[in-house]
């Protein structure tokens, strides 16, 4: 099963800005734009764990280089 990154979920929060944008219906438009807002949280916070996580493989090659 492929990981959901970060990328992917802000790709989602611009599906649900356009639809926001472009619905007649005013509850359509608040649902819309109230799952945007918890997706676009939830996009930083899968940046940053995904750049936490390449920044503790590099300190971990590091250190075993250096250990050589």
């Amino acid at each position: 099963m492929n990981k959901i990154t970060g990328t992917t979920i802000f790709i989602i929060v611009l599906m649900f800005t356009v639809f926001t944008t472009l619905s007649d219906h005013t509850v359509l438009q608040y649902i819309a734009l109230f799952l945007g807002l918890i997706l676009a949280i939830n996009s930083v916070f899968q940046f940053d764990k995904v750049k936490k996580a390449e920044v503790e493989k590099e300190r971990i090659q590091l250190s075993t280089w250096k250990n050589k």
